[in-house]
């Protein structure tokens, strides 16, 4: 080891690497094995040791306290190197401590929620964000603990009361997002032996919760509809939104993140791609006069420029349905300021979003609009309609079909 100086906050400040070295150590005369490591572009506190009963067989083992920066003194860096070497002196190892307090960081839930966030953005995955959301929001609880430590009982506990709350299907969902997560944490993170989840299963529906699951959804009266729309104000953002989505079908976030590139308007088209849509195929929604007025109307948000729909608070793409939707009328119910009602209270129609997309397949049908093409239109695609279809042929049928059904749509009456 080099000579030995008694380090002072002058010595640290003044310390200099030559040039002709990558590091200089300038060990402490007072504390063995403390010392201060010089880089080229740093300085840090560092302390040897040899773990407690190892001898001189067993390497040195070297843990940096922290930067000149943090430490801010040779006094604080020399009481930190001092209580080190106790814990060595007792028995313990500082730096696998560490490792180990560095390794159940990463392996809280929510860190791992952090990293399954960035898996799912790598892989271009189209509900990210939605998927996300749902997760940290349910797991919040357990984010700070280790995934290895919560149980499955616990898993299936949440489960049970997001069922009761709702009905089953908050239960059902989560679970399905979660089980998928939890895959990933064993088999790819492998932070995990087995998914907590794995062999778990929903009890049996009754023959009342299978009723009440068909008949869950519905397709609005041309009434309802026109409540709607007509509540849909095309001055904002979300208005826009629904309008979209009542003449395309489309599903609610393909409009939330519809981006300006995905639209040719002079071919009257818009292109939404494999990677876009929850069939992970291509799909064309064909422009009719209508909707080329509602895209011309659409301003460019200089926050988010590539979305269709931004949202009105973040300019990016529109989320938070159940508080703008808010079926129950939430937002005008305490506190100390009044809210406006969410949009169900507006128009006065109990209706979720993907009710329009039922309300747009059954409205074809009440057209007359065959049965494949209607399907097409929708974006159901197989390869026997592909096949029945020449894509000409497609293209010249699903154009009238749009054309129809924004007519039908644009000639509703206001509702009284």
């Amino acid at each position: 080891m080099a000579e030995k100086v008694r380090l002072t906050d002058a010595q640290v400040r003044n310390a200099a690497l030559p040039v002709d070295k990558t590091e200089l150590m300038i060990w402490d005369a007072d504390v063995s094995g403390f010392g201060l490591r010089v880089r080229a572009a740093s300085k840090s506190f560092i302390v040897t040791y040899r773990p407690a009963g190892g001898g001189r067989t067993v390497p040195m083992k070297r843990i940096k306290l922290g930067s000149i920066e943090t430490l801010g003194s040779v006094r604080e860096a020399r009481r930190l190197a001092l209580a080190t070497l106790g814990v060595v002196a007792a028995g313990g190892d500082p730096l696998e401590e560490r490792r180990e307090a560095n390794r159940r960081d990463g392996a809280t839930v929510g860190a791992l929620l952090e990293r399954y966030d960035t898996h799912l953005e790598r892989r271009g995955y189209v509900t990210r964000t939605d998927v996300m959301s749902l997760l940290r929001r349910r797991l919040r609880k357990f984010s700070r603990r280790e995934l290895a430590d919560v149980k499955g009982w616990e898993f299936a506990e949440l489960i049970e009361t997001l069922d009761h709350a709702s009905g089953g299907s908050a239960g059902a969902t989560f679970r399905s997002r979660c089980n998928t997560f939890l895959n990933w944490c064993a088999f790819e993170a492998r932070v995990i032996d087995a998914n907590p989840l794995a062999g778990f299963r929903r009890r049996r529906d009754t023959r009342v919760e299978r009723v009440a699951k068909a008949t869950r959804g519905r397709a609005l009266s041309d009434a309802e509809l026109a409540a709607v729309w007509h509540a849909a104000d095309p001055a904002t953002s979300f208005g826009r939104l629904l309008r979209f989505l009542i003449l395309t079908g489309c599903r609610r976030n393909e409009g939330a993140r519809l981006q300006w590139d995905m639209i040719d308007r002079d071919a009257g088209r818009i292109d939404l791609p494999a990677t876009f849509t929850k069939q992970a195929r291509g799909h064309t929604v064909y422009i009719p006069p209508l909707l080329d007025d509602l895209l011309e109307s659409c301003p460019i948000d200089a926050r988010g420029p590539q979305w269709v729909f931004p949202a009105q608070r973040t300019g990016g793409p529109m989320s938070g349905w159940s508080k703008i939707m808010d079926p129950g009328d939430l937002r005008t119910q305490g506190g100390t300021t009044g809210r406006s009602p969410g949009f169900v209270r507006t128009c006065g129609v109990d209706f979720t979003m993907h009710d329009l997309r039922r309300t747009f397949r059954t409205g074809l049908s009440r057209l007359g609009v065959d049965r494949e093409l209607a399907e097409l239109a929708l974006g159901h695609a197989r390869e026997d309609l592909e096949a029945r279809y020449n894509r000409d042929d497609a293209e010249a049928a699903l154009r009238e079909v749009f054309a129809a059904w924004a007519a039908h749509v644009r000639d509703l009456p206001p509702a009284d």
